[in-house]
Parts: structure tokens; C-alpha cells; sequence
């Protein structure tokens, strides 16, 4: 892998404009350079507006994920589309950032662990709000 991380995201509606897409572009270690969604406009739109010059579009996840230059995945979809985005996109040999709920039950969570874990490959998911000063209060007064 290059010292550039060549990410790929896979649903570019609210969530990956209002969060992913522009934290990602504000790294300078990162290119995003591949945009899926079922609405192709959208992926348009977000190719132009945060990727490289030669970004690739797509309406069909299964498409990007064969793209041997990408290095990661950004799941950004609705919710019950989580779980098996993610398993593809890391059995095609892709790190993946997956935006929570990690998936609509613990069984679809637990398939895309050992996904990862058979894989070999970084799973991640969007909890951002884990670091806050609340979460970290009830985290200590849970520990007590």
C-alpha cells in the first residue's frame, strides 16, 4: 500500500456529505476516488465535488469493489444494507470505515467480525460520539 489511502465510498447521501466526504478531503494522506450509489446523480455529484480527477462512478457497490487500487470502504448506505456491504466489500480484500448501527442485529454484527477477522483486513465503525464528555462520564461510572 502507498502512503496515500485510496478510499471508495459506497452511499453518497446525507451522512457521507455531511460527515465522511468532507472530513476525508481535509486529509492529506487520503484520496477518495471511487462513488457509489443506486442514484447515480448523487454519486456524480459527490465524485465532482470531493474526488480526484479521474474518480470512477458507479451505481452498483459490487462493481467498485473490484477495483484492486482502492484500500477502503466507507459503507455509508441505509442501515439494513450495512452487513452485507460490509462482508463483500472485505472479502474483495478492502479496509472498511462502516457508519453505525453497525448492523440490524447481532447476528449480521457477528458475520462481519469474522468477516474481518478471516479477511485479515481493519473494521471499523462510525461511533463518533464515543469520546464525548458524556460518554466518557458513563463509561467511568460504569466501570466503578
Amino acid at each position: 500500500m502507498s502512503d496515500i489511502l485510496r478510499i471508495g465510498i459506497i452511499g453518497c447521501g446525507g451522512i457521507a456529505n455531511g460527515k465522511h466526504m468532507p472530513a476525508l478531503k481535509q486529509m492529506k494522506d487520503v484520496e477518495m476516488v471511487a462513488f457509489c450509489d443506486i442514484i447515480e446523480e448523487r454519486a456524480v455529484k459527490a465524485a465532482k465535488d470531493y474526488g480526484t480527477p479521474d474518480a470512477k462512478v458507479y451505481v452498483d457497490y459490487k462493481e467498485l469493489l473490484k477495483d484492486k487500487s482502492i484500500d477502503v470502504v466507507h459503507v455509508c448506505t441505509p442501515n439494513r444494507e450495512h452487513s452485507f456491504i460490509t462482508i463483500d466489500a472485505l472479502e474483495a480484500g478492502k479496509h472498511v470505515m462502516c457508519e453505525k448501527p453497525m448492523a440490524i442485529n447481532s447476528e449480521e454484527a457477528k458475520k462481519m467480525l469474522d468477516a474481518a477477522e478471516k479477511s485479515g483486513k481493519l473494521l471499523t465503525i462510525g461511533y463518533q460520539t464515543r469520546q464525548t464528555a458524556q460518554a466518557q462520564y458513563l463509561k467511568a461510572e460504569s466501570e466503578m
